[in-house]
């Protein structure tokens, strides 16, 4: 194995690792509201058949999304 070829894997593991990281804690700690969790989710095809949005779930994983970014945008600024 070459050097570059190994700083290739260190650079992908801990890039991984931050990501999985910052993952879990937007979505398990303080980004995403209990609401949020719920009702991300897509409709089932008997729900659209029904006559709801086949984008019902997309507001509130915008939301979420959105919560996770201002929040981690306040602990990168507030450093």
């Amino acid at each position: 194995m070459t050097v570059e070829q190994l700083a290739t894997l260190a650079t992908f593991g801990s890039v991984w690792a931050v990501l999985a990281v910052g993952h879990n804690l937007a979505d398990h700690v303080f980004g995403q509201s209990d609401h949020q969790a719920a009702n991300k989710g897509a409709p089932t095809t008997e729900d659209v058949a029904a006559g709801a949005s086949p984008r019902r779930g997309w507001a509130a994983w915008d939301g979420a999304v959105h919560h996770a970014f201002e929040t981690v945008s306040a602990i990168v600024i507030a450093r």
